[in-house]
């Protein structure tokens, strides 16, 4: 088919060793019923088969697919995202990862919405995740439930929800966590993403400043019941809680003060926030919490002199002894909250064994 000059849509990839997975990814956009679309996958120095498996690719788009790479491994998806970016034409950018799917009216779906609302970042509430298992079954895939990170299956929208220029409605959308950070379930305004200078920093958090960017910028923000995306739990995703303690602190508090820092920088200049620093301040709680919230279970394996040992380490520049003093008293109240409720659970068996040997 010809290919337009500027698309509908960019679907931007990044990709790390993904020969598992990335034809599945690729064959699920050559079925999309929308057509007018681009795709660009960023290798980001792959050691395995997946280059040569994209560029096997090549001629199924018809002209539609590039294949770019990082200069060297960034170990993550915000770079090779970046990367990809400015290699995008689309009216939209719609984010995908490597080892993901999206139903074959994903494209048309989102495109139609946006169009529709005029807006500048349409974002699914919800999506679909299973294991290896059930996605690469057509069959099982359709027996899947939808599903929210923060919410479950619980139902928040049935018909789209638009934001304009409501900026204090969105962040307390957002804080309560009925509002999933993860960027590929969005597809955003590429002029939009431009003209604010929003870009993915180079942490792990990059997915959550990302889109709190978007919800601190765009002029119409439009929430959508419809799920059009397949998460694939991998054992990496699976798996996440159980590396090392130190290396997993160091990750957080990192992605802690650059995301932090990231989010103060972008908003500087915004003067709603000039005017509203109440709002700012529940953004940063919020990115705290989500920070810390893969590593609680961890932490409260250590004992809180280790903990504050570690913080300390992590903030030996003196320059962060409020942010410091903050995640451990964070922790210590969750790891005081547990005792008290085994402490409640231990009292009651005690009352019931009680109970039961007065009957005999």
């Amino acid at each position: 088919m010809p290919f337009n000059t500027y698309p509908a849509v960019s679907v931007v990839i990044p990709m790390y060793n993904a020969e598992k997975y990335v034809s599945a990814c690729l064959d699920s956009l050559l079925v999309q019923t929308l057509q007018n679309f681009e795709v660009i996958v960023v290798d980001d120095c792959s050691t395995d088969s997946s280059p040569a498996i994209v560029e096997s690719y090549a001629e199924k788009f018809g002209g539609r697919l590039k294949l770019a790479k990082t200069k060297k491994n960034s170990g993550g998806c915000a770079v090779p995202r970046n990367v990809g970016l400015p290699f995008s034409r689309g009216e939209y950018i719609f984010f995908m990862d490597s080892d993901d799917l999206i139903t074959p009216t994903a494209l048309e779906e989102l495109y139609t919405q946006a169009k529709k609302f005029d807006a500048d970042v349409v974002q699914c509430e919800k999506f679909y995740q299973a294991s290896d298992e059930i996605l690469d079954n057509a069959e099982l895939r359709k027996n899947l439930r939808p599903c929210n990170h923060f919410t479950g299956e619980k139902i928040l929208i049935t018909e789209p929800l638009v934001w304009e220029n409501n900026f204090e409605e969105r962040i307390k959308f957002l804080s309560p966590r009925k509002l999933n950070w993860v960027i590929w379930n969005h597809l955003i305004r590429r002029d939009f993403i431009a003209d604010n200078e929003i870009r993915f920093c180079n942490s792990f958090a990059e997915d959550v400043v990302f889109t709190f960017c978007e919800l601190c910028s765009a002029k119409r923000y439009v929430l959508i019941p419809n799920v059009v995306y397949y998460y694939r739990l991998t054992e990496s995703s699976l798996t996440r809680g159980k590396n090392d303690l130190s290396k997993l602190l160091t990750r957080q508090v990192i992605a802690l003060k650059e995301g932090i820092k990231y989010i103060d920088d972008f908003l500087r200049n915004r003067e709603f926030f000039s005017r509203r620093p109440d709002l700012k301040y529940i953004l940063f709680d919020t990115f705290a919490n989500e920070m810390f919230d893969y590593v609680m279970e961890i932490y409260m394996q250590v004992p809180a002199f280790a903990l504050d040992d570690l913080l300390q380490k992590e903030f030996s520049d003196g320059n962060s002894k409020a942010l410091s003093t903050f995640l451990f008293s964070m922790v210590n109240s969750y790891r005081l909250q547990l005792i008290h409720a085994h402490q409640r659970i231990s009292q009651l068996e005690n009352e019931i064994k009680s109970l039961k040997a007065a009957k005999k």
